[in-house]
């Protein structure tokens, strides 16, 4: 992140840049089937989401995958949204705008399939199939985020529930990469018993109070983000529209949470958080050399601890020199479209905000 925004027109497949060079990659690839990008009166050619079929669609996606791996740190991740649709052609398949128009038009090449090898009505699991085809690239497939979504757009279905999310896939090239999750926990509220309330153990059994696994600056973030939708307001003069933007509070959360605020350029690791831990024991506070916290201590102890939460007080790297020099960090999104991604990179450029 440098706190501004570079613009490079190429192809997702064939990135303009050098191996192993980014450090997060967050994009959304346009989805199948949806809409038919023109040059004037001409579908453009090679373009992702218009191909004949599902297959191909998830193709072009692991042939663009394979080159964000090659520009890709081996410490970097990889947030990609996508979505689904149903089959609604009774035999078998969607087609993409271009070869339903074909196909009506009954000059569909022999040998030509525009099917989608699912039956109609079904949905055709394509976050699923891009996911399973990224195991074979050597990916790891993190976690699934769910994009839940209270604005979603209302259906007119009467047998099914209304689709009100969208999958967020987060991949790796390693087992251990970039994370600062501290950046994206929301504070947690002070612990306070009810009174009354009962001991969850039996009486002679050692009870572990829920404050021993609350984390001081907030719970670990879950796999679930209401994001609502954010609308894209397109200056008139630049003559263009951009119907599937995303929320910028997706990029904003990978962002912070697993690209660095700078690298440096000493060790080439990425700066992570400072936490502070001003109410935790040290080893001349416990005989047996374990560090533990004060909240093993009663109710006196977890008090004076939560008047004394952990915070986040600057940054360092693995050459422990909080002041060494930082290259900035580069966020990738392959398919720019409306540039949020690169807007909220280039707003939460360094210096971050300290808690």
């Amino acid at each position: 992140m440098t706190g501004r925004a570079i613009v490079l027109r190429g192809d997702a497949r064939r990135l303009p840049l050098p191996d192993e060079s980014v450090d997060l990659i967050c994009t959304s690839p346009p989805y199948w089937a949806l809409r038919d990008y023109r040059d004037g009166d001409e579908s453009l050619k090679g373009q992702i989401g218009n191909e004949v079929s599902p297959g191909e669609y998830v193709e072009s996606l692991w042939e663009c995958t394979r080159e964000w791996i090659r520009v890709l740190k081996p410490e970097g991740s990889i947030f990609v949204v996508l979505g689904d649709k149903y089959s609604d052609r009774a035999d078998g398949g969607s087609a993409s705008a271009q070869s339903w128009r074909e196909d009506r038009a009954g000059c569909l090449p022999p040998g030509k399939s525009s099917t989608a090898m699912a039956p109609r009505k079904s949905r055709l699991m394509l976050p699923e199939r891009y996911r399973i085809g990224c195991l074979d690239l050597g990916l790891l497939v993190r976690v699934v985020i769910i994009w839940s979504q209270p604005s979603a757009m209302p259906e007119s279905v009467t047998d099914r529930v209304r689709v009100a999310h969208e999958d967020i896939a987060h991949l790796t090239k390693e087992p251990h990469y970039y994370a600062s999750v501290d950046e994206i926990r929301t504070p947690a509220s002070n612990y306070e018993r009810r009174p009354g309330a009962r001991r969850a153990t039996p009486p002679g059994q050692r009870r572990r109070a829920m404050a021993d696994t609350v984390n001081p600056l907030g719970p670990l973030p879950g796999s679930v983000w209401e994001i609502a939708s954010q609308p894209l307001v397109v200056p008139e003069h630049l003559g263009t529209d951009h119907y599937a933007a995303f929320p910028m509070e997706i990029p904003r959360r990978t962002i912070r949470g697993w690209s660095p605020p700078g690298i440096c350029v000493k060790c080439g690791e990425g700066r992570r958080p400072l936490v502070e831990k001003p109410g935790v024991l040290g080893q001349n506070n416990n005989p047996d050399g374990r560090i533990r916290s004060t909240i093993r201590g009663g109710s006196a102890e977890w008090a004076l601890r939560m008047s004394n939460p952990d915070r986040m007080v600057g940054y360092a790297c693995d050459c422990l020199q909080p002041n060494a020099p930082t290259r900035p960090a580069v966020v990738l999104d392959p398919f720019g479209g409306a540039g949020t991604t690169s807007l909220v990179a280039a707003t939460l450029g360094p210096p971050r905000r300290e808690r």
